[in-house]
């Protein structure tokens, strides 16, 4: 039979969703807790920074005033979704160690968005960076680039949340529909009021969550299989530490060139030309803030792939001699780190449901950043400039924050929904639909670059970017 949640693990894990809806409650009525704690307790001296009444600028951009902390936090955060994290250590697991030469597209990647790619945005005091691409090239284009990360960042989302409430549906029998409406929900209630201010709260939070709960399960198991010496001898043994490859055949799986000349691309799509990671570039209080934030991510990200890498080491380790693809115990490698979590903690109270929180928390901080990108997107890119152009006036503060409101809303129902028709689809859509997103990313950076880099390029030559 195989293993299946105790109640104590559901526990953990709503626990951990009414603390992610709390922050969002808290943010959207900061000024009125504080107002009640005054008038509660008279003798205390509650001197809070008293925040701007909830309008568009501080749902999207928290008023331009965000501190270097929750930036950092959720710029680490907002793309480590749980589909990376099972990834990473099922390559370890199959592969070895290679991928740790994605830092090197760190180290390239993260000073050209903090100096090249950010400032640009940032000077400008940009709601959205398509507006850029409307200066640069014209209407057309940043419509086209709008529609386009409308399109990559719905799929990325719906995947977020489909992907691990797959593979903890096939390992421990976790109905996949409480998983993707739980989490689609939680997400899209804090998001949608408490705005980009506890999406970034929420970000560290739950970042904290990722990284520590992610560490505990690696010493567990690393203790499980007897210890680091143990692990790393049958690492060694197994050949998952190897030499790095210089090979320039483009073919070959893995090679030194391939990560980190197509890691700095990927990076760089993500961190330096996408709207979900600048808008928290814009929400800075100031430029050096904005850069810091950017920069720390390098010893950050890079750390803590190595921890994703190492606990599919560890795995390696305890299942070696017994691969439980290869007998049948489970479907894909992506399943094996959740498959694991629930046969070596079979009756251990608590340890699966932190863990169960670990995987999600990285589904939640994919979702709220995207669902509060993309509502500024359509708003600000699509929906203002279009009433603008046909009623030659702007729209009011009021109704802005109310479209607002119900666009976050609807993004949210809308990933949800799509999440569930990947459930009734082949596995082969998780294939196609990250295909879709590389090839979606890599135009929208190309536009950005041709728009920084050569000014002497119009717009007729960038929409051939997209044609092709």
């Amino acid at each position: 039979m195989s293993p299946t949640f105790h109640w104590s693990d559901y526990l953990i894990f709503a626990i951990s969703l009414i603390c992610y809806s709390l922050i969002g409650i808290y943010h959207r009525y900061h000024n009125v807790i504080f107002e009640k704690l005054t008038s509660c307790f008279p003798g205390i001296n509650f001197k809070p920074k008293v925040r701007k009444k909830m309008n568009v600028e501080e749902l999207f951009l928290g008023d331009r005033n965000l501190t270097l902390l929750p930036i950092v936090g959720s710029v680490m955060a907002s793309f480590l979704s749980a589909v990376a994290i099972l990834g990473t250590a099922s390559e370890a697991y199959q592969c070895g160690i290679q991928f740790i030469l994605l830092v090197g597209g760190y180290c390239i990647a993260f000073p050209l968005a903090a100096y090249v790619y950010m400032p640009v945005f940032y000077k400008l005091r940009l709601n959205s960076a398509h507006e850029y691409l409307e200066m640069r090239f014209g209407k057309l284009v940043r419509w086209t680039t709008s529609l386009v990360f409308l399109l990559q960042m719905i799929v990325y989302i719906a995947l977020a949340l489909y992907a691990p409430a797959l593979a903890f549906s096939q390992v421990s029998g976790l109905p996949i529909w409480i998983s993707i409406l739980s989490t689609g929900l939680v997400a899209t209630f804090y998001t949608a009021f408490g705005g980009i201010r506890a999406v970034v709260w929420v970000d560290l939070f739950q970042l904290i969550v990722l990284i520590s709960g992610l560490c505990l399960i690696t010493l567990l198991i690393t203790l499980k299989v007897g210890g680091f010496q143990r692990l790393w001898g049958i690492v060694i043994d197994g050949q998952r530490v190897q030499s790095f490859d210089f090979s320039t055949d483009p073919f070959k799986r893995h090679t030194l060139w391939t990560l980190i000349i197509g890691g700095t691309g990927l990076v760089l799509s993500i961190f330096g030309a996408n709207q979900t990671q600048i808008q928290r570039y814009l929400a800075c209080r100031d430029l050096k803030t904005a850069r810091r934030a950017i920069l720390l991510n390098i010893p950050l990200t890079s750390g803590f792939l190595a921890v994703q890498l190492f606990t599919g080491l560890a795995i390696y380790a305890y299942f070696a001699g017994c691969d439980p693809v290869l007998n049948g115990s489970i479907k894909r490698y992506d399943q094996i780190l959740p498959y694991i979590v629930m046969i070596l903690f079979d009756g251990v109270v608590l340890v699966r449901g932190i863990f169960l929180s670990v995987i999600f928390a990285a589904a939640l901080s994919t979702v709220s950043s995207g669902i509060n990108s993309l509502a500024n997107v359509c708003l600000e890119d699509l929906i203002r400039p279009l009433y603008i152009h046909w009623k030659h006036m702007d729209i009011s503060e009021r109704v802005k924050y109310r479209l607002a409101l119900f666009l976050g809303i609807l993004f949210g129902t809308l990933t949800v929904s799509l999440a569930f028709i990947f459930t009734l689809s082949s596995s082969h859509i998780l294939q196609i639909s990250f295909s879709l997103f590389g090839a979606i990313g890599g135009p929208i950076l190309t536009v950005f670059t041709v728009g920084i880099f050569f000014p002497c390029i119009n717009a007729e030559v960038s929409k051939v970017d997209y044609v092709h």
